[in-house]
């Protein structure tokens, strides 16, 4: 799960510090705000704290483990643009959200990671090694920076 374009947590919010209202992304439909709520909201996503539906899971636990092998070899910065988001709780649509409340709250939520420890019942792919967790909220953390362009 080693990947050198994988930024540190610390990293993570030193990068997020670079982002601004007016930033625009270089694909997808988000503004900076949305950008960062979306980023929160899938951490408490991967955390178990948003339920899906029944059907997610049994996918996720069956097929969703080969996009996890496939996602874990991707280099965030390869990761598909555009991809679907599935769980209605992560699009956020709201345009008028305060961009330094996100950022706040996405960084609490990051050093809130620093100490995870144990396993995670995530509500798609089943129960996961907190690394695990860590690595895929990473992952998904810097491929959205990278749309912003916060990733040099």
């Amino acid at each position: 799960m080693s990947d050198k374009s994988l930024l540190s947590i610390e990293k993570l919010i030193e990068k997020l510090n670079f982002l601004e209202k007016e930033s625009v992304g270089q694909w997808g439909k988000m503004n900076s705000s949305q950008m960062v709520k979306h980023c929160s909201k899938s951490i408490d996503l991967y955390l178990g704290k948003i339920t899906v539906p029944f059907w997610y899971k049994y996918f996720g636990v069956t097929i969703g483990k080969l996009f996890l092998i496939y996602i874990s070899k991707l280099s965030p910065l390869k990761t598909p643009r555009n991809l679907r988001t599935m769980v209605k709780s992560l699009k956020i649509s709201d345009e008028n959200l305060d961009l330094d409340y996100e950022k706040d709250v996405l960084i609490q939520k990051l050093n809130n990671l620093i100490d995870l420890e144990g396993e995670i019942d995530h509500p798609i792919y089943g129960k996961m090694e907190s690394e695990k967790i860590q690595f895929l909220i990473i992952h998904h953390t810097t491929h959205h920076f990278n749309q912003f362009d916060l990733i040099n």
